[in-house]
């Protein structure tokens, strides 16, 4: 199912995330979370460039509405390198890659695509096995920006993409990264995000 409401969730309502915004194309339900699960599993799964050909559509819409500075860079959520070496692949890399691409050719947007600024730095359990105060406690300095990179991102507004956003602790975890290395804003993109609830409790 499209997403279509830009809502914070009850969490970030009572207290604000590290990054700017979370924009997402889908609410993670069938047939959108086996394709993602797919993506997982094969590189080369053919849906991966429709989907992302709408959330280059979202984006797009989103920021127009909102007369907000676009994202100069684009950096994949990094994954573990032990993590990496068994899958064999990153699937940030992947919708990185054809997002950066249909922005490009279909709205006439460049972005940088960086890969190597940020990384992994702790390898635990996986995240959809923890519940929301595990993941929270699980991705407290979870990543960190590469020495060399932080003279390209100060200043900068960045976007980092997933596949999907469930709790926000890791999006949140490495938006506070980059922030502490001189990023000025920073945004994140995924294919699809969990049902946040709107009303604070």
């Amino acid at each position: 199912m499209p997403l279509n409401s830009g809502a914070l969730c009850a969490t970030c309502q009572l207290t604000p995330p590290s990054f700017r915004h979370c924009i997402s194309a889908f609410h993670y339900q069938p047939p959108i979370d086996n394709l993602i699960l797919r993506l997982k599993q094969d590189p080369f799964t053919a849906e991966i460039n429709q989907l992302c050909a709408k959330l280059a559509l979202r984006i797009v819409k989103r920021y127009r509405e909102t007369q907000l500075p676009f994202p100069q860079t684009l950096i994949p959520l990094p994954l573990h390198w032990l993590k990496l070496a068994r899958r064999g692949f990153n699937q940030s890399d992947i919708i990185g890659r054809h997002l950066a691409r249909h922005l490009a050719t279909e709205h006439n947007i460049e972005i940088e695509l960086r890969s190597d600024l940020c990384k992994r730095i702790t390898h635990g359990q996986a995240q959809h096995l923890l519940n929301a105060k595990k993941r929270l406690r699980s991705m407290k300095k979870a990543f960190a920006v590469e020495q060399r990179a932080i003279p390209h991102l100060d200043g900068l507004t960045v976007a980092v993409v997933d596949d999907v956003v469930t709790t926000g602790a890791t999006t949140n975890s490495v938006a506070a990264a980059l922030l502490r290395s001189g990023a000025a804003q920073v945004d994140i993109w995924s294919i699809a995000r969990t049902s946040w609830n709107n009303s604070p409790r």
